[in-house]
Parts: C-alpha cells; structure tokens; sequence
C-alpha cells in the first residue's frame, strides 16, 4: 500500500518546508495545479528532489523510482521519508495509485543522473500511463544537478535552483492521444541537460571543496592518458601521474591546466570514447579491475570477504572468485559514486563498497558499450597435417610394392613383334648347312 503525508500535517508543513528550501538552496518553487488524483513526472538528478518536487504540490504525494537519500540532516531524512521501499515496483505504484485516487510522483530514470543529463526512461511509461486513468503533470528541476552532484558529498551548494511545470494533461486528453506520440513528449520534457541551463542562466554555486570526489565521474586523464590517477582536493582536479592540474570553478566550468573539456559532461562523453576503445581492445585481459572491494550477500545480508573487482569482455569478476557471465547479469546499479549492486539471472544479489573514491560508473559504461559490440567469433579449429616422415614411409612402401609386382609379371611380348630364335637352335642349323 503507497505510503502518503497526513494531510493536517503535510498543509502545516508545506509553507514551511518552502522556506526553508528558499533560504537553503535558494529554491523556488512551482505550482502543480490539478483538479483530480494524477501522476507527477519529474527529472532525477539529487536526493532532494522528492522534497523539492512535493512542495510543488498542494496535496499529499507519495514517491517512488527515487534515490535513497542518506540518513543525515533533517532535509535529506525528509526526502528519505518520502519515497516508497524498493520492493514497490512503479507499475504497481501506478495501478494502486489509480485504483485508489492517491497522487503518485515518479522519477522515470530510476536513479540521479551521474553527469548532469537526464538518462532514458521506461519504454512502456506512456502506456501505463494511460492504462492508470490518473491525469499527468511533468515537473522538471533546473539547477538541482549543480545543487548536489551525484559524485560530490551529501553538502549541497547554493546557486540557482527552480522548478518548472512543462505540461499538464488530463485523463480525458490523455486517452485520446496515441501512445507513441505521448511517449516522444516525455521523453523531450524531462530531457535536462545541467550545463546547457546554465549556459542560459548562468550562477555561482557556492560551496565547499566543491571539486572533491570527482574522480567519481572522471577517472581518465587527458594528457597522459591513464586510469584511476585523477584525484581531487578542495576545487583543484589533478592527475598523480603527470601532475595535470584544473580548476574546478563554482560555475560547474573547469579553469587552468590547458584542459581541453569546458565542462565534467564534455570531459565524460570523451571519456566514453576511451573506454570504447578498451572494449575493442581488450581480448582476453581485464577492461577494468579495482581493489579493496568489500562484497555483501543481500539475500543473507551478510559480508562474505574483500577483494579485486574485474570486468572481462565475457564475464564480471566479484571480490572473492565469484564470477558471473556478462549474459547472466540482469543489472549493475551504482550506490551513490562508488558503490555497486549486482544482480545476476540466478538469483544473485550483492553490493560492493569501498571507502576509497572509486569510479564505478565506467563498469556501468564498459557494459552498455559491449553489448552494442558484435560477439567475437571463434576462429576455426585447424586440422593437423600427417607429418613428412609418415608420408615418405607410404611413398617408399608403395614405390616397392609397384617394382615387386613388375618382376613376378612380365609383360606378355606383343604378336605382331617377330620371333627371335634360341642361340642352340640357330647353331644347329650352322651344322646342318
């Protein structure tokens, strides 16, 4: 059953909440007016969302598709309380919620985005949609990405943050709309790209040691070329390798070190680029591997050891020696920056973390890239040639055979030859002459 704000106290609340989130993050909120129960679409990108997409509402609201958010400070503990449990599966959510005449928000992409643009959505979303009755209201967030990025700490800054209503529908103009056409529109309002809004709005955000955990994203350096050498302090990004060294700014630009990136997304989408070509490359070696891993069974929730995490083009190796085929594996999720839970086809569940900043989301990447990669076809077994020693003995052996077989038969003297006389007869016939 969807879990849903008390009224009395959610109306007590709301007001408050809004001022709180204006004097902290500087938000400003929208107003999500509906006249019947409906489904509230929003964009992911921190784990204040469920709290900045509620204010937006006027009624009680129940999330689900959201980020656990920390334990940590009564914003983040708030959000948490928001969202429904895991084992909620929004197709469920979506029915109860229309069967019930509850408000349902919704975050399609299932998890914070990781380099500031909204990642895909269900493909079957506009159809249960239409299936659950409810109206529907999409609420894009502006500025929450640069607010508290995925691969920073729980500290968020304060620049520019807003909410806006793209487009409201209700269940009658959703009925008649088809299916495909509804979907391309959910997909073009949520699409947020962090950093071409803050090209248009341009704003500091202010913060502290606001470039650190930022080899989270980042993990490959543009001058020497190696892995897992990025490091971070305070608003300074360097490799340990070549001593490469920028400024990350509080506009979410980079500064200094003749970087060739603007911006963390450019930087990522050239970084999709070498691990594509690792993923060509790598034959039977490792694409990735990373230690000091510690692996917990989640079906037991117990802790099984710690160790090396490799990713081969044909299988996933987990900590421990336990390996699962890259067919077998239903999902690889990341668990904040770092983290990462994997689930395989039988059954399996377990969660990796480590307390070193680590960039997981290159598995994530390395995985999406090799299933667009053709399968390698196996070469040909090669049949082994009689060796030269067995081939001369045959020859040697049939060459004696064909000269044996001439001395026991002669040849038969053709008639048409004359007949050559006996040497005693011809001296018989001396005598006789």
């Amino acid at each position: 059953m969807l879990r849903v704000p008390n009224a009395l106290l959610w109306a007590i609340l709301r007001p408050l909440l809004r001022l709180i989130l204006r004097f902290r993050l500087n938000f400003r909120a929208a107003r999500v007016r509906m006249k019947g129960p409906f489904v509230l679409l929003c964009s992911h990108a921190s784990w204040y969302d469920p709290l900045l997409a509620a204010v937006c509402v006027n009624k009680p609201i129940a999330f689900c598709g959201a980020d656990p958010a920390p334990r940590s400070g009564f914003l983040l503990r708030l959000a948490r309380s928001l969202r429904q449990d895991d084992a909620l599966d929004w197709r469920a959510a979506l029915k109860e919620a229309g069967q019930c005449g509850q408000n349902l928000g919704f975050f399609p992409e299932g998890e914070r985005c990781m380099d500031g643009v909204t990642g895909p959505i269900p493909g079957e979303l506009a159809a249960q949609i239409q299936k659950s009755g409810l109206g529907l209201a999409v609420l894009r967030l502006e500025g929450a990405y640069l607010t508290a990025p995925r691969w920073a700490d729980a500290i968020p800054r304060r620049g520019r943050l807003r909410a806006r209503v793209v487009r409201t529908l209700e269940p009658a103009v959703l009925r008649s709309m088809e299916t495909d056409e509804l979907q391309e529109l959910l997909e073009q309002d949520l699409h947020e790209d962090a950093f071409a809004t803050a090209r248009r709005h341009p704003a500091p955000y202010r913060g502290e040691r606001t470039a650190e955990r930022l080899e989270k994203l980042l993990c490959i350096c543009p001058k020497c070329g190696d892995i897992g050498t990025m490091e971070s302090r305070e608003n300074e990004f360097a490799c340990r390798a070549c001593g490469f060294t920028t400024v990350y700014m509080l506009s979410g630009r980079f500064r200094g070190g003749r970087v060739p990136f603007e911006t963390p997304l450019e930087w990522a989408r050239w970084q999709d680029g070498r691990i594509r070509l690792r993923c060509e490359e790598a034959g039977e070696a490792p694409i990735f591997e990373d230690g000091g891993y510690e692996i917990y069974d989640l079906r037991g929730a117990e802790r099984i050891g710690t160790g090396e995490l490799r990713l081969f083009r044909d299988r996933l190796e987990l900590p421990t020696g336990i390996t699962i085929p890259r067919k077998e594996l239903r999902s690889l999720r990341l668990i904040g920056g770092s983290g990462l839970r994997v689930e395989s086809r039988r059954g399996g569940v377990f969660e990796l973390r480590t307390i070193r900043p680590t960039c997981a989301e290159k598995y994530r990447r390395a995985l999406a890239i090799l299933a667009e990669l053709p399968e390698p076809v196996p070469e040909p077994e090669e049949i082994p040639e009689p060796e030269e020693t067995e081939a001369a003995e045959v020859t040697e052996n049939t060459e004696e055979t064909d000269n044996i077989e001439q001395t026991e038969a002669p040849a038969e003297p053709d008639a048409d030859d004359p007949e050559i006389p006996d040497d005693k007869e011809a001296e018989d016939e001396q005598d006789r002459i």
